[in-house]
């Protein structure tokens, strides 16, 4: 949302969140900066990356069942 890279925040090679990475973000000027102007409404005119958009989500989750999801927790059902 606020326009860093998979590679910016994820592990490498990876979709898995880099705590370490995201931490040094944190104490970043910019980071805070970039919140401040952030426009959560209206259209959004930048070119989405393959991997932000729906169809990449809807490909990674098509292989779980709503019932195992709602077995492992309600919070990550209603996500689902």
């Amino acid at each position: 949302m606020l326009g860093y890279t998979r590679e910016e925040v994820c592990e490498r090679d990876t979709n898995k969140l880099s705590f370490k990475k995201v931490r040094e973000l944190l104490n970043d000027e910019a980071f805070f900066q970039k919140m401040q102007e952030y426009k959560f409404t209206g259209p959004k005119t930048q070119e989405f990356r393959a991997y932000e958009k729906l169809s990449f989500l809807k490909k990674n989750l098509e292989h779980y069942q709503e019932e195992d999801v709602e077995a492992y927790s309600m919070t990550v059902a209603k996500l689902y």
